[in-house]
């Protein structure tokens, strides 16, 4: 829990750090995320889209976009019998991890990438807009977290314990 809040922590900061704002201007997508604040696998969906928000300048909204996020991401988790809510948080949890570390990598702004497609095609090496050394260390933390290529998830993850992996990247 304590990760899940220093996350959230760390993407409110680095959204108030990485932007400049006119004093009466704000951030919809911030403002949104507030107010429209769930807890469990709705709530990490959440906080995983806010950490690809703060690179992004037309960031996917929340709302619309994780009911279809939870659902992909649940039918890449092998074995599917464990593809349940609690498992599919583990894996947000992990990723918006590994997504705050790759934007600090990366020095990220919102004018950084027009949308979170081309932000995760970045991650992924597959167009411009980050160095070879942060696409490496963003695939390396990923497999770790998908529990593919002999990836092993971190240890306060949880995955560990949930004995899944991804058969399939759920982002693309």
């Amino acid at each position: 829990m304590r990760i899940v809040r220093f996350v959230i922590f760390v993407s409110l900061f680095l959204q108030f750090a990485c932007t400049s704002k006119k004093k009466n201007d704000v951030d919809e997508n911030l403002l949104n995320f507030l107010l429209t604040q769930r807890s469990g696998v709705d709530g990490a969906c959440q906080k995983f889209l806010v950490s690809e928000s703060n690179c992004v300048s037309a960031p996917d909204n929340s709302v619309a976009v994780c009911p279809s996020l939870i659902s992909t991401l649940k039918s890449k988790i092998d074995p599917s019998s464990k593809a349940t809510d609690s498992v599919a948080e583990l894996y947000f949890n992990c990723f918006a991890e590994i997504n705050v570390v790759y934007n600090q990598a990366i020095n990220c702004s919102k004018s950084s990438f027009a949308s979170t497609n081309d932000y995760r095609r970045a991650q992924r090496g597959l167009s411009s807009g980050s160095s070879q050394n942060a696409v490496s260390a963003w695939k390396l933390q990923y497999n770790n977290c998908a529990s593919v290529e002999n990836g092993i998830p971190p240890a306060n993850s949880g995955l560990r314990e949930a004995g899944t992996k991804l058969s399939a990247d759920p982002f693309l």
